[in-house]
């Protein structure tokens, strides 16, 4: 069979380039075996691998996949709500740890400036002691 890519309405695709799209994977996943004719924007269909699905394994299909759908919304809803804790968490963490930097340059600062008046008080009373 030859399909060209030109024929997107017959396929329900709204471009050329989704049915691209949709040869390139199905030769990828080994759906597909064809020789396509770049300059001619042809496709010479050798082989289709289908599978034959009845309505009842359609709709346990589209149970299970919504069911996975549901599960996969769960999930990153679940890592977003984590994610968005953490990024609180490390803010708190950020805001302390810059005001205890600065309480510990204040407390530095506070002993160098107590530092000369200690000395000059033990010095005073060591005079007194001798």
């Amino acid at each position: 069979a030859v399909v060209s890519t030109q024929s997107t309405g017959e396929t329900g695709l709204s471009s050329s380039r989704d049915l691209e799209q949709v040869i390139i994977q199905s030769i990828q996943h080994n759906v597909l075996d064809c020789k396509i004719d770049e300059a001619n924007e042809q496709v010479f269909v050798n082989q289709i691998s289908g599978y034959n699905v009845t309505a009842e394994q359609q709709d346990y299909l589209l149970d299970s996949l919504a069911k996975w759908s549901e599960s996969c919304r769960t999930i990153t809803e679940s890592m977003q709500a984590d994610v968005n804790n953490a990024t609180c968490k490390l803010k708190t963490n950020v805001k302390e740890t810059v005001e205890f930097q600065k309480a510990v340059e204040a407390a530095k600062a506070s002993v160098k400036k107590e530092k000369p008046h200690r000395e000059a008080s033990s010095a005073k009373s060591r005079k007194r002691l001798a």
